[in-house]
């Protein structure tokens, strides 16, 4: 079985709408406008490291969630989770909160073909107008956040507990770390989507694999590649990277001379590489030659063999190469499938979570976007083959190109990685301040 390459030329393409990385690295100055609650949500809480945590008083502020700091999101007397037991809704509409093009239509085809229901896809621009619509009357059934927005939403009561006598593939098809995830102890709220790892993308004619290990993140700061090289536009994966650099793995640091330092050390591309901030570099340009480094999410550099302008020829896929540190201490993220507490159809929505974490349901949705679900029935080896195949449980088809063996995402990656985590307000304009400064020079 081939992959749908054309989706994904469809999805990406110039006259399609931005894709949720392509949101994510566009939003960084309007994400400003999303720490402060008190601005678009009732509970008027903000973020800080003390707090009640748990009130949602006025004025009050609400624990960071940290690796080293778990939190435990509260509940709400006037939205409790629904009860056990319930009939799906029938001919219901189930609708989809989401990043455009961030998950497979065929997958929700398949799901309203099993249920005998229909969709409606809604799509926002950024965290920020997604949570302030949602805070304005935005009805949807299911929503996909970001992890250092559900304090925010849990908080704002934006969303309903989850009823976990629905969703039993959580608990056997979910890799043991999220079984009680620090950004949300207990999963009272959230399910994992998807899952990737941020490292650096490399064209394997122009760099070696043993090149590219000996220098690492200084891959982007060799001259040898001057005029291609590019970064995302994106402040705090930018940012962190050139702090893993320096050595510092305070990654959500407040400290604002380490994160000028940061930024300072970014402005060095400017004159040693010619660097470029790009949306789209590592997926469809690196793949042509465009870029020979490119800061790159696993995902995206999975996504890039799709990009290859002859995917039957055979050993094309060995040009693509990525690093990602050795012992594991990089940058590492998830993404979220959450139930706004206004969903009209809450058992559909459940089924819908359920779904989704079905070992062939989500690996069919990997398939199609290269980021790549927690699963414990997922051979993570399997998936280093040559083509692409029928999906079957603890084996898997490859999907990831052999010379991609760093783009694989694994669970001992969660428990030694580094998080990009919510600040508060005040530290997150430190950092926005710092990128500003880079961009006017870059």
């Amino acid at each position: 079985m081939s992959q749908p390459r054309e989706h994904l030329l469809r999805r990406r393409g110039p006259t399609s709408q931005l894709s949720r990385r392509q949101f994510l690295r566009a939003s960084a100055g309007a994400a400003l406008a999303v720490p402060t609650l008190s601005s678009i949500l009732a509970a008027c809480t903000k973020p800080g490291t003390e707090g009640p945590g748990g009130t949602g008083a006025n004025g009050g502020t609400y624990p960071l969630a940290r690796p080293d700091n778990p939190v435990t999101l509260p509940f709400h007397d006037d939205i409790p989770a629904i009860d056990d037991g319930l009939p799906i809704e029938s001919g219901a509409t189930l609708r989809i909160y989401n990043w455009s093009d961030y998950m497979y239509k065929k997958v929700i085809n398949d799901f309203c073909d099993e249920f005998s229901v229909d969709y409606e896809w809604t799509t926002f621009n950024n965290m920020s107008e997604g949570i302030q619509k949602m805070s304005t009357g935005q009805v949807a059934d299911v929503f996909i956040p970001t992890p250092d927005q559900l304090s925010k939403l849990a908080y704002g009561k934006l969303l309903q507990p989850l009823n976990h006598s629905y969703i039993p593939n959580l608990e056997a098809n979910i890799w043991p770390v999220y079984q009680n995830p620090f950004y949300d102890q207990g999963w009272r709220y959230t399910v994992p989507y998807a899952t990737y790892t941020t490292g650096i993308a490399y064209r394997r004619d122009v760099i070696s694999d043993d090149e590219a290990e000996a220098q690492g993140y200084d891959m982007v700061w060799n001259p040898a590649y001057k005029g291609k090289v590019g970064i995302y536009d994106d402040t705090r994966e930018s940012l962190g990277m050139a702090m893993l650099r320096a050595g510092v793995t305070d990654v959500n640091t407040t400290d604002e001379a380490i994160i000028q330092q940061a930024a300072s050390d970014l402005a060095q591309l400017v004159d040693l590489v010619n660097v470029r901030l790009t949306i789209n570099g590592v997926y469809a340009k690196l793949p042509d030659g465009v870029y020979d480094v490119h800061l790159a999410w696993a995902g995206d550099i999975i996504g890039a063999q799709w990009y290859l302008s002859d995917l039957d020829t055979p050993g094309e896929t060995d040009v693509l190469g990525y690093w990602f540190p050795p012992d594991d201490r990089g940058l590492v993220n998830n993404d979220c499938i959450t139930i706004p507490a206004t969903a009209e159809h809450p058992v559909l929505a459940h089924a819908f979570l359920n779904f989704m974490l079905d070992e062939k349901h989500a690996f069919d949705n990997f398939t199609w976007n290269g980021y790549q679900p927690p699963l414990t029935s997922m051979d993570t080896d399997a998936l280093i083959q040559a083509g692409l195949g029928e999906y079957a449980p603890n084996t898997g088809p490859g999907t990831v190109p052999p010379s991609l063996p760093r783009a694989v995402v694994t669970e001992a990656m969660f428990e030694t990685g580094y998080f990009l985590l919510e600040l508060a307000p005040e530290d997150e304009l430190k950092w926005q301040t710092a990128w500003e400064e880079f961009q006017a020079g870059a």
